[in-house]
């Protein structure tokens, strides 16, 4: 069993002692914490202001031993030896500061002689001042003699005679005669391992500064040694980052960047040294002849004094906690069992009480406290509020019931409405795919249109000059009937993407199923028999669009095909309707796999289709009704399941007037006029051939590649025909139609085109337009723009009979 769980299985007064002990024992220990750090800062503060007092105390010891050092350092310097010996020492040398050239070689050994002399005078004296070091400097501030207690030693070098002292503060004031006379002159002559603490004097002869004396005593015997008497802290004498003297294990032999600079400016701090806390103070003791700054340091640990002033109290405080730790355990036990008996009988009380479904009786007696009062009736409220609550949720639970079979219901319905738009959503992305391909192909078929155009045109222009029986007319011939051939696939490859002008004309329906028939076996494969049944001797016409019409048949044979996938015969036929409602009838029959009678009446739903998933799109029998009932007619369905259908168009016929194409004729016998035809035109060679054409029949032509040249090109012209591309870049054909008779109501428009988008698709002329379809021929173009400049005179003729301006033809 592990501790968490014998924990949950202790008893609460057991529990309550031990959290009492707990706390008590977090409390004596808090407040145990808070006495020791507040004994240590106050150790620390202290510490620093003792530390203060000895560097106060230390900082006169040494103002006073640089006096007595200082006043020996005077009193060498007026001893007559050294005077005499530097006064010739200088009168030996030139302004320069060599060795005047006149001195022998009995000279110089006279100067040696003197060295030795100011040596030994030194030496003497060294008892006498108790000094440890006395150094003679001439007024360059170069050792001129040295003595030593330790002198020629290698432990303890000194200064050699000619080394350069100049560079020590206290040598350079003692040079100069204007530095004032109370200035302190002290300083550090740094050794290996020795170090001097040194008081420097000017030597004065006759009023000119001749040299220095340096008097002064080994650090670790002299300054350092009576303050380590003074202090039982750490002693320590710094240069730069270098320990010269005093306890060197203190600061393993070199000073850390972690001594405050507040320490050296005089007051005390807290510092961390070697993982130790202790309190820092420093004084100045000049400079070394290498120009650092030395400095005597005091270190007083803090931890010692701390530990020592809490011990005791540490150890009577923890008593005296302990003490209190076990009357606190032992006073919640006893408030315990006083206060938690009578909880475990309520305790007991519910683990055998009502469960909920009948009112609950009190549990607690009269003689109970008023707590244990208020809880009872508490239960009592909370056991009556449950069994409301629980009748409560019974009779929502009924109710959520009914309400869950309901939205089971609603979630059927919702999936299968998802389904259907799921299904719908692949209809709709296999329509813009074939809207797509309609697009590409009305593209394509556009741009062949126009070269078609130039081909046929200026083939037959070429003919009408040829000679009728030479082999060259029949070339030519052979080059129009191709291109007619090639101008019919583009006008059934429009039909089936249904990117035309709307044009209705008189047309013959058989001579439609013919021109398509090609095509169709194209489209159903191999495995299925094209038969297309005669038609009969007199076929009635109808007037309907010629690219919508192969749209319809189109549509219906796709249709058959796929109600065939394993092979069988598709056949088309037509026949003149009798009766009152005369007709042309044009049948497509299957013997596929037939149409169930209960989706018979959904047949021309948009999107409607029994075909698997990615394999239809629903729109091609509405499609067909669509233009049938735009044109007039309707669509009947005879079939039965596994015996085929038949789909039957009915359209109304038309008196018959003959074919809106023209035959070729010679040159001579093309109309032609002298109006003024604005040619509007993007592909060049389109509108090259149209304005050769038009001006050989006698006609002003202005030609335009787009909209704007055209306006700009009219706006001074006298324009009778606007003949017009329908598609182009700008404004359309139309909109530019509309700009022109906004100024010149009476213009003929004649619009060219063999392809139109979304936009244009159901575009139909208006009363004096005209349309010619490409490719076109020289004829049809001459023919066309004749009729329209003939039906706008005729128009003014009429206007000029009913009273207005008068009839002008040109």
């Amino acid at each position: 069993m592990g501790f968490q769980e014998r924990l949950r299985q202790t008893r609460l007064g057991v529990k309550l002692a031990w959290l009492t002990a707990l706390l008590a024992i977090a409390v004596v220990g808090g407040t145990l914490v808070a006495l020791n750090i507040a004994n240590r800062a106050s150790t620390r503060n202290i510490v620093a202001m003792e530390l203060g007092r000895s560097q106060r105390t230390l900082l006169q010891l040494q103002q006073r031993n640089l006096e007595i050092l200082s006043y020996e350092a005077a009193l060498l310097a007026q001893t007559p030896v050294i005077i005499s010996a530097l006064k010739q020492e200088q009168g030996d040398r030139n302004d320069s500061g060599l060795m005047n050239p006149s001195q022998t070689s009995a000279a110089r050994g006279t100067e040696e002689t003197l060295r030795k002399t100011v040596a030994n005078n030194l030496r003497d004296m060294l008892p006498v001042f108790r000094a440890d070091v006395m150094i003679v400097t001439d007024d360059r501030g170069h050792v001129f003699a040295v003595a030593g207690d330790r002198e020629g030693t290698t432990a303890d070098p000194l200064p050699a005679v000619g080394d350069d002292l100049s560079s020590m503060q206290a040598v350079k004031r003692a040079l100069d005669p204007t530095a004032p006379a109370d200035e302190g002159m002290q300083a550090i002559l740094q050794g290996s391992p020795a170090s001097y603490q040194v008081a420097v004097a000017p030597l004065v002869v006759g009023g000119y500064t001749a040299g220095a004396v340096l008097i002064g005593q080994r650090l670790e015997s002299g300054l350092v040694s009576a303050v380590q008497r003074a202090f039982d802290g750490s002693v320590l004498v710094t240069a730069g980052n270098r320990v010269l003297a005093g306890d060197r294990d203190a600061l393993a032999g070199t000073v850390p960047s972690s001594l405050p600079n507040s320490a050296i400016q005089g007051a005390p701090a807290s510092v961390q040294l070697g993982g130790r806390e202790v309190v820092a103070a420093a004084m100045q003791l000049g400079e070394t002849q290498r120009g650092t700054s030395a400095r005597l340091w005091l270190l007083q640990p803090v931890a010692p004094i701390a530990n020592a002033m809490t011990h005791h109290v540490t150890t009577q405080f923890a008593a005296i906690g302990l003490v209190a730790v076990l009357l606190a355990a032992l006073g919640a036990a006893l408030l315990a069992r006083n206060v938690l008996r009578p909880l475990e009988g309520f305790v007991e009380y519910l683990r055998s009480g009502p469960d909920g479904t009948e009112p609950a009786r009190p549990a607690a007696s009269e003689h109970a406290s008023p707590e244990m009062k208020a809880l009872d009736e508490s239960f009592v409220a909370l056991m009556d509020s449950l069994a409301a609550e629980r009748r409560r949720l019974e009779t929502r639970t009924t109710e959520l019931a009914a309400a869950n079979s309901g939205l089971r219901d609603e979630v059927r319905e919702r999936e299968r409405v998802e389904q259907a738009l799921r299904e719908s959503e692949a209809q709709l992305r296999q329509s813009q795919k074939l809207e797509a391909i309609g697009t590409l192909a009305g593209g394509i078929a556009h741009d062949f249109n126009n070269l078609l155009t130039v081909i046929s045109g200026y083939t037959q222009l070429a003919l009408m000059r040829a000679d009728k029986g030479a082999n060259v007319a029949d070339d030519l011939r052979q080059v129009v009937d191709a291109t007619d051939r090639a101008a019919n696939l583009t006008h059934q490859l429009l039909a089936f993407s249904r990117k035309q002008v709307l044009q209705p004309v008189v047309l013959d329906v058989a001579e439609v199923v013919a021109g398509v028939a090609p095509m169709l076996r194209r489209l159903i494969g191999e495995n299925i028999a094209l038969e297309i049944g005669p038609p009969p001797a007199q076929l009635a016409r109808v007037r309907a669009d010629r690219g919508q019409l192969e749209q319809v048949i189109i549509n219906l044979v796709v249709n058959s095909r796929d109600a065939m996938p394993d092979g069988g015969m598709i056949r088309i036929a037509t026949a003149n309707v009798p009766g009152s409602a005369s007709g042309v009838s044009l049948s497509v029959a299957d013997d596929g796999t037939g149409i169930p009678p209960e989706i018979r009446d959904r047949l021309f739903e948009p999107f409607f289709t029994t075909k698997a998933v990615g394999k239809g799109t629903g729109l091609g029998l509405s499609t067909v009704y669509g233009i049938v009932k735009q044109s007039g007619g309707s669509v009947e369905v005879e079939s039965e399941p596994g015996l085929g259908s038949t789909f039957t168009v009915i359209l109304p016929s038309v008196e018959a007037v003959g074919y809106d194409e023209y035959d070729d004729a010679a040159a001579a016998d093309l109309p032609g006029g002298t109006e003024t035809v604005l040619l509007v035109e993007d592909e060049d060679v389109v509108r090259g051939l149209a304005r050769r054409t038009l001006e050989e029949r006698g006609y002003t032509v202005i030609a335009a590649a787009d909209a704007a040249e055209a306006m700009r090109l009219g706006e001074s012209a006298r324009i009778d025909v606007l003949l017009t591309d329908i598609i182009m870049p700008g404004l359309s054909g139309p909109q530019l139609a509309e700009r022109v008779r906004a100024q010149r109501p009476t213009v003929a428009v004649v619009y060219m085109s063999g392809y139109a988008d979304d936009a244009l698709a159901n575009f139909e002329l208006d009363e004096g337009s005209g349309f010619l379809r490409k490719p076109f021929a020289p004829a049809a173009l001459a023919r066309v723009v004749r009729e329209a400049a003939d039906a706008v005179h005729a128009r003014a003729a009429q206007r000029s009979a009913l009273g207005g301006e008068p009839a002008r033809r040109t």
